[in-house]
């Protein structure tokens, strides 16, 4: 299980009905997310296999970290156990180990051989670009000045045989990489990989300090170091020796295009942006590769993100208020934190710790016997607990430029924070509803309901 094959194979024997093989022809324009979308609305989403893709010789498969009971499988736990073991993981790293021989350069094309139209020309939704997209696309680049790996999920569009517009959101660590190449006047080189074992996806995610390498995360997450094997014609970058397809190339600092509308995670597209162009200098693959894929704004982009981002928001909030007991992400962009809180100027740190990242746009801090992921208890305790003039606080910061309602092409926005906790000193003489316990542990419904 130790690649994006093996776990697919361990799917199969521990879950069977995870997987569903689609052999009759099917075209990528729309069809593969149709496909996914008409399952997710049956309140399935499976692993799905494409082994006829029109126009493509390749198979494809998307959806592969569609459920939370797969990413468990994948890091060897329980369902309950996903964050557990993510910040085990992600707290204890393992370094990769470099290797000779990588079954991702089986196959390695390089100059006029380099060809982008071997992939399936994929298109999700109706107002997506005319230009197919490569959306499971792991890009590795390193700081220039430490040196340090840094791995980030990027959309690709695919432009030419050899060149792709990346989207870069301002604020991520690639954003402050290819920043520093900017300045230097030297185009950022880059590999891309596709085709990952869930653990990977989970380790690129990774939400920490710019210095951490999160090929160190992913053996945290594997409990051992992943091979890696130096890129074929960027030797400074190494990829994992068990990828599918890597891309090797460089990111121009002068050249951009215009990139999208693409659909994204947040169920919306934001128009056209000018994005820089990954000019392509080589491709490697193995013999017969997978093409992973994942369908932007469905149930995958979802759930994979879930494990890194909440890990990152409850290091964050903890870090400012020990008394943090739990984090629910409970729609886009949005954190409910709950707290046993110890001053009342907890919830306002905790808001402002979380709202300096670009993902966090709406924070509502409750009390500890205040359920996060149920919002009519979190909506009751909005309408309860607190005065709307003294609870609420707006904020200007970075926000994304994926957010449909932000007016700001760099994704500048305002953030709410609310504070929905009980004042630890009661302004009033306030008693909550309950019933005396004593009586409570008397009552045996099974004789008092008990048919003469």
């Amino acid at each position: 299980m130790s690649d994006l094959r093996g776990f697919i194979d361990a799917v199969r024997k521990a879950r069977p009905s995870d997987v569903v093989d689609v052999h009759v022809p099917v075209d990528p324009n729309h069809e593969t997310a149709a496909i996914l979308a008409k399952l997710e609305a049956k309140q399935r989403s499976p692993i799905l296999v494409f082994h006829d893709v029109v126009g493509c010789s390749w198979p494809l498969v998307t959806n592969v970290c569609g459920s939370m009971g797969r990413l468990a499988l994948a890091l060897g736990c329980g369902i309950k156990d996903v964050a557990t073991r993510y910040a085990a993981g992600a707290e204890g790293p393992i370094a990769p180990v470099v290797v000779g021989d990588a079954p991702v350069q089986e196959v390695v094309r390089t100059g006029d051989a380099v060809d982008l139209g071997v992939f399936p020309a994929l298109r999700y939704h109706a107002d997506d670009a005319a230009q197919p997209y490569i959306t499971a696309a792991i890009v590795v680049a390193r700081d220039p000045d430490d040196g340090v790996a840094n791995l980030s999920y990027h959309r690709l569009m695919i432009a030419g045989r050899d060149r792709t517009g990346i989207y870069i959101e301002k604020g991520r660590h690639l954003d402050g990489i290819f920043r520093k190449h900017v300045a230097l006047g030297r185009d950022m080189p880059v590999a891309v990989f596709i085709g990952a074992h869930p653990a990977w996806s989970l380790g690129a995610l990774y939400a920490g300090r710019a210095d951490v390498d999160e090929y160190d995360v992913i053996g945290g997450l594997l409990g051992q170091p992943l091979p890696v094997v130096p890129c074929v014609t960027v030797p400074d970058l190494r990829v994992p020796a068990f990828a599918e397809i890597v891309l090797e190339g460089v990111v121009s600092v002068r050249e951009t295009i215009a990139e999208g509308p693409f659909g994204e995670f947040t169920g919306y597209g934001t128009g056209v942006t000018q994005s820089p162009v990954l000019h392509v200098r080589a491709l490697t693959h193995r013999q017969a590769p997978i093409v992973q894929d994942i369908v932007s704004g469905h149930m995958e982009h979802l759930v994979l993100s879930m494990p890194a981002l909440e890990h990152r928001t409850l290091r964050d909030a903890r870090a400012v208020a020990p008394g943090v007991t739990r984090a629910a992400l409970v729609a886009p962009l949005t954190a409910v934190i709950a707290l046993k809180k110890q001053d009342d100027d907890e919830p306002r740190r905790i808001i402002d710790a979380l709202l300096t990242d670009i993902y966090a746009k709406q924070v509502i801090v409750v009390d500890d016997d205040v359920e996060p992921t149920d919002l009519a208890k979190v909506l009751g305790a909005l309408a309860l607990q607190r005065q709307p003039d003294e609870a609420v606080r707006i904020v200007t910061g970075q926000g994304t430029p994926l957010d449909p309602s932000c007016t700001s092409p760099d994704g500048r926005t305002s953030k709410l924070g609310i504070d929905a906790t009980r004042p630890l000193q009661a302004r009033r003489d306030v008693t909550k509803n309950r019933i005396p316990q004593d009586v409570l542990d008397r009552i045996d419904l099974a004789t008092i309901l008990k048919k003469d």
